[in-house]
């Protein structure tokens, strides 16, 4: 078969201009606008989020300590999310930014991708450890934001 350039595409069936859509059953006449799809949009979820908190971790101690995985490298200290719902954590979503412990590379692995060694609990309890800890740090240090308070007195209680 050989093709021929010069010759324009044809259409087999000309396309319908200006044809009406199809109505669904329950909609409302032609020109009126559609409905949506849900009668009320989704509540979007209210995020804690303080790119200034997380930075501050840089450089500093890791809080997190895991018992003959931490490697006590301050230049690898980031501030690790909670795993945990109570804090926010959702699927893809992370946890609230006032819920970060500060840890090292090797003891952030472990916390968030290890699956040998340690229980789902005893996991929290390493983190929530360093989460004290790092909170802490930051009130005495004077960083710890009133935000960042109202959200951990949300869930926490009063402080001791």
């Amino acid at each position: 078969m050989t093709w021929n350039r010069k010759t324009p595409l044809r259409q087999k069936t000309p396309m319908k201009r200006g044809a009406p859509m199809r109505q669904r059953s329950g909609m409302k006449a032609a020109g009126k606008r559609m409905p949506s799809r849900r009668a009320k949009p989704r509540a979007t979820k209210t995020m804690y989020r303080n790119p200034g908190l997380l930075a501050l971790a840089k450089g500093m101690p890791c809080k997190i300590r895991v018992p003959g995985v931490c490697c006590g490298d301050r230049r690898t200290v980031v501030a690790c999310h909670s795993n945990q719902s109570r804090h926010g954590k959702a699927g893809w979503l992370k946890a609230h930014d006032w819920a970060t412990a500060w840890g090292c590379r090797a003891c952030h692995a472990y916390i968030d991708q290890n699956t040998t060694g340690a229980t789902y609990e005893e996991k929290v309890a390493l983190w929530e450890a360093g989460f004290e800890a790092t909170r802490l740090s930051l009130i005495v240090m004077g960083l710890w934001p009133l935000e960042a308070e109202i959200g951990y007195l949300s869930l926490y209680g009063e402080s001791p």
